[in-house]
């Protein structure tokens, strides 16, 4: 024992060497934190391909949620009239049960493919464009928005790919402003 201090120098107890907080040897804190390990789906999440992928999977749940919306009501309940005005008999109802339910499947079957490759090629382009350019802002969605409607467009002609570049282009940056209004 020395003969100022009360503690034994066999302790767990140690005087600090600068500080003026007590330092423990079974319970000391790091000096400075250690950098948790990188995680691998942050890697793989960051990746175009998943993001494109990503795009895919909640377009198609949109659109087949929007094409069983307006399936629904897009249904005709009115009586069809034939020549010369006389109503048509309806048909058993089985059969126009069978009718209207294929005709709502077809559509949305129709809005989930659309609504899929949109989204795919919207958010893919998205992905290429900020790491090309390597910002995050405002210009990569209307560029994004010009190649997703170029592409969707190019079958009609080089006009309409014009067109659609620049109708895509101008929804992305409305879309954009609005989302990031403060």
């Amino acid at each position: 024992m020395d003969d100022g201090d009360a503690r034994p120098s066999s302790s767990i107890y140690r005087a600090p060497p600068s500080s003026a907080l007590p330092v423990f040897r079974y319970f000391s804190i790091p000096a400075s934190p250690v950098a948790p390990p990188p995680n691998p789906l942050w890697l793989t999440q960051e990746s175009c391909a998943f993001k494109a992928t990503t795009g895919v999977v909640l377009g198609a749940g949109v659109g087949a949620m929007m094409g069983l919306f307006f399936g629904i009501l897009g249904a005709d309940p009115s009586v069809p009239v034939g020549p010369g005005g006389r109503a048509i008999p309806a048909a058993p109802l089985a059969h126009q049960v069978r009718v209207a339910w294929r005709a709502l499947g077809d559509k949305a079957l129709w809005y989930t493919k659309s609504f899929a490759v949109i989204t795919a090629l919207f958010s893919g382009c998205d992905c290429l464009f900020e790491k090309a350019r390597g910002r995050h802002d405002a210009v990569n969605g209307s560029l994004s928005g010009c190649a997703t409607g170029a592409v969707l467009a190019a079958k009609q002609g080089p006009q309409a790919a014009c067109l659609g570049c620049v109708g895509f282009a101008a929804f992305s940056v409305a879309v954009d402003a609005l989302m990031h209004q403060s």
